[in-house]
């Protein structure tokens, strides 16, 4: 055995077990999901909290309760619409923007990016108000377009994109106008897949603000078949017939495509935020 792999293995035993205490809580509720509210209680001060119930013609019946009572699966897959439109606008829309203050010279360019910076830090609460005053002014409550047209400018996301479209060589556009490309067709088949990373990055957290927004849809919305899984969350989990295990399974349901984005684009995430941090301009 090398020297040094016994620091890595170590290191690694270490990291392993300091997951597990972030792991716990996500643990216990996967495992808790599956009980009687009497198991829950029963099993709350000892180890056996962390482990679900035998299998058997029961296990699911939280969920199976869930999905069959409540409207919480259209609420899913409202969300999951809302984001991919939403995905799809923001990367074109911010992404378009970004090019533009990276690549395309214009009149007082650098201070409409101070400006993209300084909208930054201000919180989405404080514009709440405007953009609800808007959205009732064009009688686009209640409807998809008032929720989506407010949230596809994002100032981060085109920071994200500025920052890298920076560090693209010109060569490649100099090259693409020699084969009559336009500037439009350019983009999309030369820039953006050169930019997965933070292409990558914008989408996933996109996703997650709007599977995690609770505030804009509950102002927008009034019918229930256009609710969002995080308002769905909350008129579940505050029901009083709702039981302990029931409000749990509900909670996984929405946790795990969290975890299962955070899993499968983590390192993108990483890459496209490290990068934008490393180009100057």
């Amino acid at each position: 055995m090398r020297k040094n792999s016994i620091p890595r293995i170590i290191l690694t035993v270490v990291l392993f077990v300091m997951s597990l205490f972030f792991l716990f809580p996500i643990i216990w509720m996967l495992a808790n999901s599956f009980k009687t509210d009497a198991s829950i209680t029963a099993d709350m001060n000892s180890l056996r909290a962390f482990i679900p119930p035998a299998l058997n013609g029961s296990f699911f019946e939280n969920y199976v309760t869930v999905i069959k009572n409540t409207d919480f699966i259209r609420y899913m897959l409202n969300t999951l619409f809302y984001a991919a439109i939403l995905i799809v606008a923001g990367v074109i829309v911010n992404g378009l923007a970004g090019y533009a203050l990276a690549k395309i010279k214009f009149p007082f360019r650098e201070r409409w990016v101070l400006i993209i910076m300084m909208l930054m830090i201000v919180p989405s609460e404080t514009i709440i108000t405007i953009n609800f005053l808007f959205v009732a002014k064009m009688g686009l409550l209640n409807t998809v377009f008032g929720y989506i047209l407010p949230m596809i400018v994002n100032p981060f996301n085109i920071f994200l994109f500025r920052q890298v479209f920076v560090s693209l060589p010109d060569d490649v556009w100099e090259a693409a106008q020699l084969d009559y490309c336009s500037p439009v067709k350019y983009f999309f088949t030369m820039v953006l897949p050169m930019s997965k990373t933070v292409v990558a990055t914008v989408s996933v957290f996109t996703f997650l603000g709007v599977w995690n927004d609770y505030l804009w849809p509950s102002l927008v919305f009034t019918s229930s078949d256009l609710l969002t899984a995080q308002i769905g969350l909350n008129s579940i989990t505050s029901n009083d017939n709702t039981t302990m295990g029931q409000t749990l399974a509900v909670i996984t349901m929405i946790t795990i495509p969290v975890i299962i984005i955070y899993a499968l684009f983590s390192k993108q995430i990483v890459e496209g935020v490290v990068s934008t941090g490393s180009k100057e301009g």
